[in-house]
């Protein structure tokens, strides 16, 4: 799938990810969804561990700032700091990739 969902606020226009009850930036409730497909990435780490299981390899992840606003954390694969990258879904999970 190309694109993913992000949480919306129709107050603000805040967004983000992951779907939220209420808006962090205005504390509204009037909440929607957007498709976004773009952005870039701010930040990375990797992580070695998960809190209650067990993961096999290390995974990387990093802060996608969305094009259209708002922020992601994904999983990355392929991109790194500065790149630009397309959101897709993964199981429900964001997954930042090269933009083609």
């Amino acid at each position: 799938m190309s694109g993913g969902p992000v949480t919306l606020c129709n107050a603000c226009g805040w967004r983000g990810f992951p779907a939220r009850f209420w808006c962090p930036a205005c504390g509204s409730a009037d909440l929607g969804t957007a498709r976004v497909h773009d952005g870039y990435v701010e930040d990375s780490t990797i992580l070695h561990r998960a809190a209650g299981r067990t993961i096999g390899a290390p995974v990387r992840i990093g802060t996608m700032r969305l094009a259209d606003g708002g922020l992601v954390v994904a999983r990355l694969e392929g991109v790194g700091m500065g790149d630009r990258a397309r959101l897709s879904l993964d199981g429900g999970a964001p997954v930042a990739q090269p933009v083609a």
